[in-house]
């Protein structure tokens, strides 16, 4: 809506040839692929520059070929050599205007022969970057209530051109992002936008149908993109910023740049109009423009009730350990009760693809961009702003970031434990005979103070509530890890055989319990049952748990789905020595109803009774004689099978999600009613 000068290169097919046999060649490939009716209907008004179009189609018909899309192209009068080249290319229909419309009315006459679910609206100025279609055709298909996505759209050297647009309360626009570096975090993640450019802008046909089209009070053009966007949000659907879906566009090719002359003129022409018939809108819905309000304002859409800041150490890895499982449920549940997340990882990296997958969610995660000298507390005062409350885990982050929170905001702030990490310590210590090492003392010192601090303290168990409530820490709420059964085939004891374990060997406990389980228990094991075979699952196993590797014994390192496993085995063992918190892997093997044996430390937190939940033995002797009786014994083993449901129950993601909210909103108007 705002525009600068932009100056490009004359476009190298102009130079070149050689470009219109490529792209008659690329239109054959394309036509000769595509077996089934159109999906997308991409729709291009072309008046002229005939060079510009060429390269446009040639990138559409490289881009996502497995997508079918029907192309129609509306000549507007051309008076250069594009209805002769336009001829040539098969596939691609072609509609000439007897007199030249302008870019409404070529695209509503366009639209008219549509026959995809989808149109397309693009600009001829345009280059499409690999994915851009398909990244579109997946928002839509992925959720019925997203009426409109528009693309990211850059300039030909690199920078960001629009991140989505913003309307001001006086209906003068703003290109969110406009010449900043388009890898910054702001503007990669899914959002609800004021408007999409019509340069590209993908609308359900039957939508755009039933609202008429564009408006044509808008010809030539102008705003016709903007009120279309508002017509749909009014007719109940959301108007989607797509960030994945990449187009140059070379603004000012076709249409210029300079707001008092050709067809930018009617750019101000329109607002006025567009003013008049949005005005209640406009008042009601809009800020009056300001730089300051901008990051706000690109948040403003969506229909979040609350905006919750989340920080770790990293973005959930939640296939490599229980801690980032049970936050990318969390996320998940905040997510369905209408929250916005902006996720804070301490590290500020951008992990894929964990990263990737938040942000198409709609989570804004913030993280480093090379040649970028931003660092946390920028990124944190800058978001503090937009969100209503904080929820920081772990005792070290909660040290670092909940005193920059209080100097810069007054939103509350909720702890999240992820385990009583001095308790874990504590019982290595003990173990380990040092049962004197200061160090879980300090670690206790720094978990009460932060749970001081805090206006809440998350926990994960009932256990570890009770620790806190006795040193005097209030309020303590137990959220959980989240486990739902696993759909599919029950599991079967004749089709089952050999143990497994799993975890994330960068927590010590985990690299503690597969040497006991290696070099203690399966011995025992081996002599009543000497073909059995254990396999190590888990990500990041050191050399001294990769040395474990021998005959009977398999380690895997990281596998993403681990199915397979959980399915085909017979019995899972966690001979936990030490640790703390709800145990994420006991949980995984319940959710697919895999009979466990473990330890006292392994199964606090679950209520788990010896016998009739799991079999709970503490020395390695103990252990290894309960994992062959449960691997021998049928009626044994499906009577722990047929338990699981029950007690996943308690963590179950609808009733550990509740209690997350239910902690939230109480914390939030409590800290309202202070203020």
């Amino acid at each position: 809506m705002l525009s600068e000068p932009v100056h490009t290169e004359v476009p190298s097919s102009q130079r070149d040839p050689a470009a219109s046999a490529r792209l008659i060649a690329a239109c054959r490939a394309r036509l000769f692929r595509q077996t089934v009716a159109p999906v997308v209907s991409v729709v291009i008004p072309v008046f002229n520059q005939w060079p510009v179009t060429e390269r446009c189609l040639y990138s559409l018909m490289l881009c996502d070929v497995d997508v079918a899309i029907e192309v129609i192209v509306v000549d507007d009068c051309s008076r250069d050599r594009t209805a002769e080249a336009l001829a040539q290319l098969p596939g691609v229909n072609v509609v000439r205007n007897g007199v030249n419309l302008g870019f409404v009315h070529g695209c509503n006459r366009g639209a008219s022969i549509a026959r995809g679910r989808y149109l397309w609206l693009l600009n001829n100025d345009t280059e499409l970057a690999p994915n851009a279609i398909r990244a579109i055709v997946d928002r839509l298909d992925s959720d019925e209530t997203v009426g409109i996505v528009g693309s990211k759209l850059v300039y030909p050297d690199g920078r960001l051109q629009e991140a989505g647009g913003i309307i001001w309360s006086d209906a003068t626009g703003w290109n969110y992002g406009r010449f900043d570096n388009p890898d910054r975090a702001e503007y990669n993640f899914v959002r609800d936008a004021d408007y999409v450019s019509g340069a590209s802008l993908c609308i359900r046909v039957d939508l755009f149908r039933s609202l008429g089209g564009l408006d044509k009070r808008y010809a030539p053009a102008y705003y016709e993109d903007t009120d279309i966007c508002f017509a749909a949000r009014a007719q109940g659907f959301r108007v989607v910023y797509e960030p994945t879906s990449v187009v140059t566009h070379y603004e000012g090719l076709t249409s210029g740049t300079d707001l008092s002359s050709g067809m930018k003129r009617f750019q101000a022409m329109n607002q006025p109009l567009f003013r008049g018939k949005w005005s209640d809108v406009l008042t009601n819905e809009h800020d009056s423009g300001s730089p300051e309000r901008v990051r706000t304002a690109a948040r403003r859409r969506g229909g979040h009730r609350r905006a919750i800041l989340i920080v770790d150490s990293y973005v959930p890895l939640y296939d490599r350990e229980s801690g980032s499982n049970r936050l990318r449920h969390l996320m998940t549940g905040f997510l369905d009760a209408r929250y916005r997340i902006v996720f804070l990882p301490d590290n500020l990296a951008a992990m894929q693809p964990y990263t990737r997958e938040l942000q198409q969610l709609g989570i804004e995660v913030l993280y480093h961009v090379d040649g970028e000298a931003r660092r946390w507390k920028e990124m944190l005062n800058d978001a503090l702003p937009t969100v209503d409350v904080a929820w920081i885990c772990r005792p070290e982050l909660c040290r670092k970031y909940l005193p920059e929170i209080r100097a810069s905001s007054s939103i509350p702030v909720l702890y999240d434990t992820i385990d009583l990490h001095h308790v874990r310590l504590r019982r290595e210590a003990e173990l380990e005979n040092r049962a004197d090492d200061p160090t879980w003392r300090q670690v206790e010192a720094l978990e009460l103070a932060c749970a001081r601090a805090a206006d809440a303290t998350i926990v994960v168990s009932d256990i570890e509530r009770t620790l806190l409530e006795a040193a005097g820490i209030r309020p303590v709420a137990v959220v959980s890890n989240i486990h739902d059964v696993v759909a599919g085939e029950p599991p079967s004891f004749e089709r089952s055989s050999g143990l497994i374990f799993i975890g994330g060997y960068n927590h010590t406990p985990n690299v503690d319990a597969a040497e006991w389980l290696v070099r203690e228990i399966m011995p025992r094991v081996w002599e009543a049952l000497p073909e059995v075979t254990l396999t190590l699952l888990g990500a990041n196993p050191p050399e001294r748990v990769r040395a474990l590797a021998g005959p009977g014994v398999n380690v895997t390192g990281y596998i993403r789905d681990v199915t397979a496993f959980f399915r085909s085995a017979r019995v899972f063992v966690a001979p936990l020595r030490f640790g703390a918190g709800v145990k994420g892997k006991i949980g995984q093997a319940l959710e697919f109803a895999l009979p466990i044996v473990t330890t006292p430390v392994g199964a606090e937190g679950l209520g788990f009774a010896h016998r009739r939940d799991a079999m709970i033995a503490e020395d390695a002797g103990a252990f290894a004689d309960a994992a062959v009786e449960l691997y021998q014994d049928r009626d044994l083993w499906m009577r722990l099978s047929a338990a699981a449901p029950r007690m996943l129950e308690p963590f179950s993601s609808k009733r550990v999600v509740k209690a997350a909210l239910g902690v939230v909103e109480r914390i939030v108007a409590a800290s309202s009613v202070a203020r």
